[in-house]
């Protein structure tokens, strides 16, 4: 995803998911050419509970995005 998607997924994230969300640390990536994924990367640095999934499923659902979880780092992106 490019920059401007990658903006506006989090600031959706933060607002639709506001009451159950708790993150210490939120960054965009762009990764190296030799991870299989398009454009830059969501990391946010935090556990994610069952509550937090469902409430970011349907908004991930609509732009496409994949999860991946890396001990505390949970990792959105598209492939």
């Amino acid at each position: 995803m490019d920059r401007a998607e990658a903006l506006a997924v989090l600031d959706e994230i933060l607002e639709v998911c506001k009451e159950s969300l708790i993150m210490n640390s939120v960054s965009l990536d762009n990764p190296p050419i030799s991870v299989i994924s398009k454009g830059y990367q969501i990391h946010m640095m935090n556990p994610l509970h069952s509550d937090d999934l469902v409430c970011m499923n349907e908004i991930l659902r609509r732009y496409g995005l994949l999860l991946k979880f890396e001990k505390d780092l949970t990792i959105i992106y598209r492939r």
